[in-house]
């Protein structure tokens, strides 16, 4: 109570006004958030605060409050003054937040939420599992998506249980918090549970875990029960979106992926489409993108997004069978299927390797493992529908709420003139941060650098690892030297390699690593003054 009058007094709030918000530590969001409802203000929450973002949310917002690096006019971190203001109870039918669609298939969308819905959905699933009392809730995601914000901030808030205000980053974090703890609820998504590490003694701490939750996506049955056996516990699923919040849920460990509806969810079949209803849908969002099959005891199973369906080539082309098909040969564990808009309409597919996948593009060449995979797709498309290019890769580029974006897919196969690698991916901790680069082919450093063998320049190795030790550490000192640089082995076109970053602020140093699964490509230390 005493930080959220902080918050108050520090910002000068008006009735109705709309703020955006990103904030990093759970215990500092959640007092900005009774600050701006106790003033009957909107907090609108992006889940990212890169510079189109927030060009895109300035015009009809008051200001910007919390993490935002590059804005000099962000409030951050008011004096404490441990008063203690009386809190005035809400308006249920006050609007709370806006929060937005994941822009997985496009242009993310505002979509606001009052009081009422987020208590109503809290009450919704703490009617299906209540969180035993002396247990602490964890998460691997972030409190700016929606389906964190809910499930790791509300649900316990609203149900007077603890959590941590910090996520959990890494496999390794998990496993030290169940240490830790007698008891733990972990909250997370598909791309985090299916990178378990499962060389860490998870048997020392079985029994600890009372419960996961995993959404974002549709979690791969394998990977359910992987999870499951490592933590002690079956894996369930939420089925929902931005629009909906939580409408669905699952458990895969009893050999069923069909979907049950949550508490006071209803569902009903309208011309075709999907209708569901419950006390915190809103009729404008009743009808749900996706197709399903309804069995007659009203659970369902999901058959993927009705709009995926596109025309190329004149031909009609469903991304989600193609996937599906994709995914069936031996060589594939997940993927997504684009059509790209260029002078030519282009299927593209970005894939993740399976080991056997993996073993062929090894052991063959990454030739022979399109032609075995567009042999496989022959006898259920036309030869004009087939993929045109492909990118493989050891997992699909999530974001930090496990979810794909289509700007990131895309950025894959830009024809643009190429100086950097696409980032997939990206883990912070402290002076330390690990980033997931995919290596394209039609970068500009590779050209005359071998023509038949074409390698990355260790130059431009160097350069990368200063460029974004610069950018993530604020780094301000000039250049003045290189270290024990060892360049290992090479770094080749279509590959993915993680750059490990740790920046020493008292010597002014930044080590790097490229590393694969080949081991260290390169290393090294730059010095600045």
């Amino acid at each position: 109570m005493a930080r959220i009058n902080d918050w108050r007094t520090f910002l000068p709030l008006e009735p109705k006004q709309r703020w955006v918000v990103y904030h990093s530590d759970t215990f500092e969001f959640i007092a900005i958030l009774f600050a701006l409802w106790q003033s009957k203000c909107i907090a609108c929450l992006p889940s990212d605060i890169c510079s189109d973002t927030i060009d895109r949310l300035a015009p009809n917002s008051a200001g910007f409050i919390g993490e935002f690096p590059d804005l000099e006019q962000a409030f951050l971190y008011p004096p404490s003054s441990m008063q203690c203001s009386p809190l005035v109870p809400l308006d249920r039918e006050q609007t709370a937040i806006e929060v937005y669609t994941s822009g997985s298939t496009g242009t993310p969308k505002p979509i606001l939420k009052t009081i009422a819905m987020i208590e109503d959905e809290i009450a919704s699933v703490d009617q299906l599992w209540t969180i035993p009392k002396h247990a602490t809730l964890i998460s691997t995601v972030p409190h700016q998506h929606l389906f964190g914000l809910t499930f790791r901030l509300f649900w316990p808030l609203l149900t007077e249980r603890k959590f941590l205000t910090k996520a959990c980053t890494f496999t390794e974090d998990i496993f030290r918090q169940a240490q830790q703890l007698a008891c733990y609820v972990l909250i997370s998504t598909p791309s985090h549970l299916k990178r378990l590490n499962d060389q860490l003694d998870w048997t020392s701490v079985a029994g600890h875990c009372h419960q996961v939750i995993s959404s974002a996506a549709p979690l791969a049955r394998q990977d359910s029960l992987f999870a499951a056996e490592l933590l002690g516990t079956p894996v369930h699923e939420i089925y929902g979106s931005s629009e909906t919040g939580a409408i669905a849920w699952r458990t895969q460990s009893n050999n069923n992926e069909h979907w049950h509806l949550l508490p006071q969810i209803d569902m009903q079949i309208h011309q075709g489409r999907v209708h569901i209803s419950g006390p915190y849908i809103e009729p404008k969002h009743a009808y749900l993108s996706d197709q399903i099959d309804i069995s007659t005891s009203g659970s369902f199973r999901l058959l993927g997004r009705q709009d995926r369906i596109h025309k190329v080539e004149g031909k009609r082309l469903s991304l989600t069978k193609m996937e599906h098909e994709i995914e069936q040969t031996k060589w594939i564990r997940a993927a997504r299927a684009l059509v790209l808009a260029r002078k030519r309409d282009e299927v593209v597919v970005v894939a993740e390797l399976s080991e056997a996948g993996k073993q062929l593009r090894t052991h063959g060449s990454q030739k022979e493992l399109v032609k075995c995979l567009k042999q496989a797709l022959r006898s259920s498309f036309e030869a004009v529908l087939l993929p045109r290019r492909w990118r493989f890769l050891s997992s699909l580029p999530y974001n930090s709420q496990g979810k794909l974006s289509m700007d990131r897919l895309h950025s894959l196969f830009d024809n643009h003139e190429v100086k950097w690698p696409v980032e997939l991916s990206r883990n912070t901790l402290d002076e330390h941060i690990q980033l997931v680069f995919y290596i394209p082919k039609e970068l500009i450093y590779f050209e005359g650098h071998f023509d038949q063998h074409p390698i990355l320049p260790g130059i431009t190795q160097t350069h990368w690892a200063q460029h974004f030790g610069r950018k993530h550490f604020a780094i301000e000192g000039r250049f003045t030297g290189l270290e024990v640089i060892k360049f290992q082995h090479v770094i080749q076109p279509d590959t993915e390699v993680t750059l490990s970053l740790t920046y020493n602020s008292a010597l002014k140093k930044l080590t790097f690593q490229y590393l694969s699964d080949k081991g260290v490509h390169s290393s090294g230390r730059i010095c600045f003054a």
